[in-house]
Formats: structure tokens, sequence, C-alpha cells
């Protein structure tokens, strides 16, 4: 019975897939998004503010403070959020893969404080099999086929907590950037930053965070 209705919905999920496929389509990757937001006045604009606005927090400069200014930050951010730029990807072993890298993180950066959720630069890899299983709850209404993101899950505990945000942003970036076609990433800088990370943050965090699986 489970198989006959399994084949029965095989053409249902076929049509899920393609139309998730269709969305995903349209999804630039970071190079691109980052070359249109530029070409674009109003966008390229609102990206240099809220660029900006990220610089001067970092700086701690007291021109942040003033009111006039926090609107135009808090109305830069928000223009991001419907640019190309908010839902950027990158893939491996792309051309400009560490340019692309660099441009996610720096979004990441400026709108990790504001539901920004999916913590990964890449695009998911899905197979037609992991699809069907990961729509089948959709179909039958039950969750038997899913399971916990514990990396998620680790990540936005982690979130929660001022000190395990700043040490985990601090190695984000470092331990994902391929220096070369046979590095793939700078372990000297990697390293120092996992270090800090496992002295400063709580094990409680740390190790939901670095030892996580799927």
């Amino acid at each position: 019975m489970i198989f006959a209705t399994f084949w029965i919905m095989l053409p249902v999920l076929g049509k899920l897939r393609y139309a998730i496929s269709q969305s995903r389509s349209v999804r630039l990757d970071c190079v691109r998004a980052h070359e249109q937001c530029l070409a674009k006045y109003g966008c390229s604009t609102k990206y240099r503010t809220m660029r900006q606005c990220v610089a001067g927090r970092a700086g701690n400069f007291s021109m942040l403070a003033e009111p006039e200014a926090q609107d135009e930050c808090r109305s830069a951010i928000e223009s991001m959020k419907q640019s190309p730029l908010y839902d950027c990807k990158c893939r491996r072993g792309m051309k400009k893969e560490k340019n692309c890298l660099r441009i996610f993180w720096s979004i990441y950066e400026s709108l990790q404080a504001n539901d920004l959720l999916e913590d990964s630069p890449y695009e998911p890899v899905n197979s037609r099999l992991s699809d069907i299983f990961r729509l089948a709850p959709i179909i039958s209404g039950e969750a038997a086929f899913t399971k916990d993101n514990n990396c998620l899950n680790a990540a936005k505990a982690c979130n929660l907590n001022d000190t395990c945000k700043k040490y985990r942003s601090f190695y984000i970036s470092p331990c994902t950037s391929r220096v070369s076609t046979t590095e793939v990433c700078n372990k000297r800088k990697c390293h120092k930053a996992l270090r800090q990370f496992f002295d400063k943050v709580p094990p409680k965090h740390n190790y939901k965070c670095l030892y996580c699986h799927f």
C-alpha cells in the first residue's frame, strides 16, 4: 500500500520539484546580484549606505546615534531585503568564487542581526530522491520523513548568545573562503579563529556548532 501510494504521488512530486527548481533558477549568484545592484542608482545608493552603517557600527561612530542616521540605516537594510543580494548564493568551483563569498559575507554581516537565517553561502545540492522525501510530508501532512537540522538549531542558539554570535562570525569567513585551487581556506587564519571560538565561547554553544551534523 505504501509503495502504491508512493508511485501514485510521483507525478505530483515531479511538478512540485519543477516549481521549486524554477524558483531556485531565479536566485542569482552574489557576483551577478552585486553587479545588477550597482548598475541601478536606487539599489547602489542603499547598498553603499548599508555598508557605511556597518562600518559605523564597527567603528562606534557617534554620528550613528542621531535618529536621522538610524532611520537611513534601517531604510537601507529594508531595501536590501527586497534586492537580489539578499537571497544570493555561491556555487563551489564557480568562477570568481572567492569574490562571491566576500560579497555574501558582507551582506550577512550587515543583515545577520535582522533575520537573515541561511548561514551557508552555497546553494544546496539536491537529488531527485532527496526532493521526493523532503516533499513527502507536504503531500501527506505527516512529518515522518523529516528530522531536525542540528546545525541550523545550533546556529540559531548561538545567535541568541552575544559572545557565541561574535566569535562565530570571526571563523565563518576565514574557514570557508577558498584561497587557491588547492587550498579550501587560509588554514592559519581559520585555526586561529577556531581557537578563539573554543577559548571564548561556552562549551554548550561551541561544541554544538562545530560538531553538529545534518
